[in-house]
């Protein structure tokens, strides 16, 4: 399994050199499992080179988290999520990152850091595994009104006041330090 410090790829350099410029990052393995209907996509776009996704807590001067509710009919969770989405072929994380905020909640940030990079065995039906990479993004919001620039994909984009109950991947956002926030 390639680590921080031996990537194999273009790709896994990519994000060993953007988890090694941000300190207090953290690097976690972990396995998890998808139902068909969720592990094909993804099989799919890791077939194509797409081997990585990114997501950002992005915070207001108020504390305030900045969400997106997905359309149901591309949805892969009913649930909120944070901005985020596949990297393309050839972007590195933080472009990919900057890209997604931009495509599903047209704002601005500042102090874009990075927090986790979660390098994933994701296991499906009969045994198939794809290995993924998720990266996890602060951000401090600078400007722009929320609204989506993909209406075919998010159905909302909302301000709250902290995360709800129905967030995808809670426990993964919940203790943000501070600091990341600080002017």
């Amino acid at each position: 399994m390639p680590s921080p410090e031996r990537p194999a790829d273009a790709v896994e350099r990519a994000i060993v050199d953007e988890f090694r410029r941000a300190p207090g990052a953290r690097w976690i393995g972990r396995t998890r499992a998808l139902p068909a209907r969720s592990f094909g996509p993804m099989a799919g776009r890791v077939a194509r080179g797409l081997r990585f996704g990114v997501a950002a807590r992005i915070e207001d001067a108020r504390g305030r988290i900045l969400l997106v509710r997905m359309r149901p009919e591309t949805s892969w969770t009913p649930d909120w999520v944070t901005p985020g989405g596949g990297g393309e072929p050839g972007e590195t994380p933080r472009e990919a990152m900057l890209r997604e905020i931009d495509e599903e909640a047209g704002v601005t940030v500042r102090r874009l850091r990075l927090w986790k990079v979660f390098r994933e065995s994701v296991k499906g039906p009969g045994g198939q595994r794809v290995e993924w990479y998720f990266l996890q993004y602060t951000a401090c919001w600078a400007s722009g009104e929320p609204r989506t620039r993909v209406p075919e994909e998010i159905a909302e984009v909302r301000w709250f006041s902290r995360l709800p109950k129905r967030t995808a991947f809670r426990d993964d956002w919940l203790r943000v330090p501070r600091s990341h926030f600080a002017p």
